[in-house]
C-alpha cells in the first residue's frame, strides 16, 4: 500500500480543521480506527505520528478504518452504502478466512442476491472480486517484505492452493509472485 506522508500543509489543515482540503485527502486516527476529512472537529488533540493519510476510501478501508460518524468522509451514505462499504472493510480485516459470498450475507443478515447486487452498484464490483484485491495486495506487500516463501504467503492470504494462488496474482498483478518479487528485491 502505497504511504503519503503527513506533510506540514496537511498537519495544518487537520490541526485548523481547514475544509479547502477536504476530497484532497482524508486521514485516519490510529487510536479509534476511523477515518475523517480535514474539516472534521471531532478530534482536538492528535499528535502527529497518530495520523495516516489516504488518498481515497478504499485504501482506509484496505487498512481497517471506518468512516467517522461525525464527518462522513465518504459522503453520506444510503443504507446500501453503509452496508457495502461495512462488508469491504469486513473483508480487509478477515481476508485470510475462507470467505464465501453466503457466508458474508449471512454475516450482515442480507441475501446473497442483495448483497452481490449493491456491491456491484455502489462500487462496481463484487464482494469477491474485492477479497481477490485485497488478498493480492496483501500478498503484494509480503512479497516485497521477501521473508515468506510464495507457498506461505498464498495460505497466510486465505489461498492454501498455490497453484491458483499463482494463476490469481499472475491475473491480477500481471507477473508471477517470483516475478513480481525478483523486481522489488
Amino acid at each position: 500500500m502505497v504511504m503519503y506522508s503527513v506533510t506540514k500543509k496537511r498537519w495544518d489543515a487537520i490541526t485548523h480543521h481547514d475544509g479547502q482540503y477536504d476530497g484532497q485527502f482524508i486521514y485516519g486516527v490510529r487510536g479509534d480506527m476511523q477515518v475523517c476529512k480535514p474539516s472534521c472537529q471531532r478530534h482536538q488533540h492528535l499528535a502527529r505520528g497518530d495520523i495516516k493519510i489516504f488518498k481515497n476510501p478504499d485504501e482506509a478501508l484496505l487498512d481497517g478504518y471506518t468512516p467517522c460518524p461525525d464527518c462522513f468522509p465518504f459522503g453520506k451514505l444510503s443504507p446500501r452504502d453503509q452496508l457495502v462499504y461495512e462488508v469491504k472493510s469486513y473483508i480487509a480485516k478477515h481476508y485470510d478466512q475462507r470467505l464465501t459470498l453466503e457466508q458474508l450475507s449471512e454475516h450482515f443478515h442480507v441475501s446473497p442476491g442483495v448483497l452481490h447486487r449493491s456491491s456491484l452498484l455502489v462500487t462496481g464490483q463484487t464482494p469477491q472480486n474485492y477479497l481477490l484485491e485485497v488478498r493480492m495486495t496483501r500478498a503484494q506487500e509480503m512479497l516485497r517484505e521477501g521473508k515468506l516463501s510464495v507457498a506461505m504467503i498464498a495460505l497466510k492470504v486465505g489461498i492454501p492452493n498455490v497453484s491458483y494462488f499463482n494463476t490469481v496474482f499472475k491475473q491480477q498483478v500481471g507477473m508471477t509472485a517470483a516475478q513480481y518479487r525478483k523486481k522489488f528485491n
